[in-house]
């Protein structure tokens, strides 16, 4: 991504179709170069998202192990 092009909102990610179908036909290089344009505010939230959706995996995780042995 070019340092030229300005910031976006995580918002314009739902209203922009477009993009959504980028993220999902490429989601390595699409994703980064969204994740860069996005305000640090905005890569503050994805990052909460990700760790609290891995907290929750885990334990999942866990009480699935816990029923099988």
């Amino acid at each position: 991504m070019k340092s030229n092009e300005t910031t976006q909102r995580l918002s314009n990610l739902l209203k922009d179709p477009s993009q959504i179908m980028a993220l999902v036909s490429n989601p390595g290089k699409a994703g980064m170069d969204i994740y860069r344009s996005l305000s640090n505010r905005d890569k503050q939230y994805v990052a909460y998202a990700a760790g609290a959706g891995l907290l929750i995996y885990g334990y999942i995780l866990g009480r699935q192990n816990k029923r099988t042995v």
